[in-house]
C-alpha cells in the first residue's frame, strides 16, 4: 500500500543571519531529493510503501547526516513536521464538499427528450 508523505521544515530565520540559512537550505534540498523526496509547494513528498514512523526515522537519520556536516544544524532548524498528506486538504483548491450530482445521459435518452446536439464522434 502506497503512501504520500510530507516534510515541512521550517528554519529560524528570525534568530540565525539570512545566508547561513540559505546554506544549510541548499544541504537539506541536496540530502532530501537525493533520498527520493520532491520538493513542491513547500514540502518534501515522498510516495512509499513504508510507514510514517519509518520514514520519520529515515529523516531523523538524513538530519544527522546533515549534523555531522553543520555541527550546528538543529539550531537552524526552528520545527518539522511529518504529515500524510492523504489525510490532508489542500485549502487553495476549491470546496467540493456541495458538488453538483452529474447524470449520465446517453444519445438516445437525449433523442427522445428532444434536446438537439451535435457529436464530436463520426458514424
Amino acid at each position: 500500500m502506497s503512501n504520500k508523505f510530507g516534510v515541512f521544515i521550517n528554519l529560524d530565520y528570525a534568530h540565525q543571519s539570512h545566508d547561513e540559512c540559505a546554506f544549510i537550505w541548499k544541504r537539506i534540498m541536496e540530502i532530501m531529493t537525493g533520498y527520493g523526496f520532491f520538493f513542491q509547494k513547500r514540502t518534501f513528498t515522498i510516495d512509499t510503501d513504508k510507514s510514517r514512523n519509518e520514514i520519520a526515522n529515515d529523516v531523523r537519520g538524513l538530519f544527522d547526516l546533515i549534523q555531522k556536516e553543520q555541527e550546528h544544524f538543529f539550531s537552524y532548524v526552528s520545527d518539522s513536521y511529518i504529515l500524510n498528506l492523504e489525510d490532508c486538504s489542500d485549502l487553495t483548491l476549491p470546496d467540493t464538499s456541495e458538488t453538483i450530482d452529474v447524470e449520465n445521459i446517453t444519445f438516445q435518452e437525449l433523442n427522445i427528450m428532444g434536446i438537439e446536439y451535435d457529436s464530436l464522434i463520426k458514424k
